[in-house]
């Protein structure tokens, strides 16, 4: 019987092996033994290893950002509410994917461009609620940065830490 791997099996477990092993786990040869198939299902999906690695960084980008902002705005609520529960989820998450993209943004320049834009997107967001919020266009602008510096700082410094009221914390302050 022959396993169908998608394009999809093959970005999670892309970001899978990222999170457990690092950029160096990025090969085909071991994510194709991973998922019980040949290389050639990997070369059915990807042009080479470089569309691979630009693909796991789309895939991180929509999950990690596309994904939750879409969430959020379907969800509806205040601005506060929103921010509320985006800082709930964030400070909630399992930080080992987000860890492992930052660690393969500091060697590697296309991650690094990708996580760059990741960040300005989340900070863009943040501020827009802030600003929804009430609060001042530069004011939203500080406080979002400073919002999320702390997660991020939370996410390489002490992802096992115990934050529960961090994230509450965080929304208070950046509110005002």
């Amino acid at each position: 019987m022959t396993r169908i791997v998608t394009r999809e099996n093959w970005l999670d477990a892309g970001l899978d092996a990222l999170a457990a092993a690092g950029p160096q786990a990025l090969r085909a040869d071991r994510l194709a033994r991973g998922l019980g198939v040949s290389r050639g299902s990997f070369y059915w999906h990807f042009a080479d290893l470089a569309a691979f690695h630009a693909a796991v960084l789309d895939r991180w980008r929509d999950q990690m950002l596309t994904a939750v902002i879409d969430r959020l705005e379907r969800q509806g609520g205040s601005a506060a509410d929103r921010l509320g529960w985006l800082a709930a989820r964030a400070f909630a998450a399992d930080p080992g994917r987000e860890r492992a993209v930052r660690g393969w943004a500091m060697g590697d320049a296309a991650a690094g461009r990708a996580a760059a834009a990741v960040d300005a997107a989340r900070i863009a967001y943040i501020r827009r609620l802030l600003v929804e919020a009430g609060q001042g266009a530069e004011v939203a602008a500080l406080r979002a940065r400073l919002f999320y510096q702390a997660w991020l700082g939370r996410v390489v410094m002490d992802p096992a830490g115990d934050e529960a009221g961090l994230g509450p914390a965080l929304v208070t302050l950046a509110l005002g």
